[in-house]
């Protein structure tokens, strides 16, 4: 195989039986929407440039509405086209819910670091989760009304609430709730896999959670027969010796590929 184009695979990806997808970091909403264009309100754009934590908070808190309140977005309109009529599961390390506002089958999507969807106890006092767009306008409201910057409290204990997404900072605090039907639903369909011809296309992912999907896909990769590998990243495109009669890796940032 030669260094090509995502178009360039799709007669691959056609042939194969399933597809196999996963969506890393250099796909990750802040590199592929510019806020500072998308989001015109004048209160967002006085916050642009100040880095005091309340500030950053609430540019978050805007981006996370505007991230929610998408209708549906092109931004993986290729990918889309290559994938059209195929058996097909997409798995990401983003915590941003871009793909669930494309036009690719949501139940088979799964995001097991969260999607913004959701607030969590900072503490956690429980498992429960709360849903973040009514907190996100109220936040946005006040702000707009009063300047004053605030943060959601839980209702159980009194702590802040924070986004439900697995991130360095909270992945000993994460509640993981809300993916988990989506998981099950893609080990399921995993166990389908084994001695089909399997396209697995990896794009963009490094090293943030590797053992979410860039190491299986490797194993898969290895063990499967049939099995046809991709990995896309503007520098740890690397695949191991192991597997490089079955795939290649693509030096090139994955929004270009």
């Amino acid at each position: 195989m030669k260094r090509n184009m995502l178009k360039d695979y799709k007669e691959q990806i056609q042939d194969a039986d399933l597809v196999l997808v996963g969506i890393g970091r250099e796909l990750r909403a802040d590199r592929v929407i510019d806020f500072k264009k998308a989001i015109t309100n004048e209160h967002y754009q006085n916050l642009i440039g100040k880095e005091d934590e309340d500030s950053k908070w609430m540019r978050t808190v805007y981006e996370r509405e505007y991230l929610l309140s998408m209708k549906e977005t092109d931004l993986f309109k290729e990918l889309e086209e290559v994938l059209e009529g195929k058996e097909y599961f997409v798995v990401t390390s983003n915590d941003d819910g871009l793909l669930y506002h494309t036009h690719l089958k949501k139940d088979h999507v799964t995001a097991p670091c969260g999607n913004g969807d959701f607030f969590q106890c900072s503490a956690p006092c429980d498992e429960q989760l709360y849903p973040a767009n009514l907190g996100l306008r109220d936040l946005i409201d006040y702000y707009e009304k009063t300047g004053k910057i605030e943060h959601l409290e839980c209702p159980k204990c009194g702590k802040q609430l924070i986004f439900n997404v697995r991130t360095e900072e909270t992945k000993s605090i994460y509640i993981e709730g809300a993916y988990l039907n989506s998981w099950a639903s893609y080990t399921k369909w995993l166990q389908n896999t084994l001695n089909k011809k399997l396209f697995i296309l990896e794009l963009g992912e490094g090293f943030e959670v590797p053992s979410l999907f860039r190491w299986p896909f490797e194993k898969m990769a290895f063990y499967n027969e049939k099995a046809t590998f991709v990995r896309v990243h503007h520098s740890l495109y690397q695949i191991g010796k192991e597997i490089k009669e079955k795939g290649i890796g693509i030096k090139m940032d994955s929004r270009d590929f």
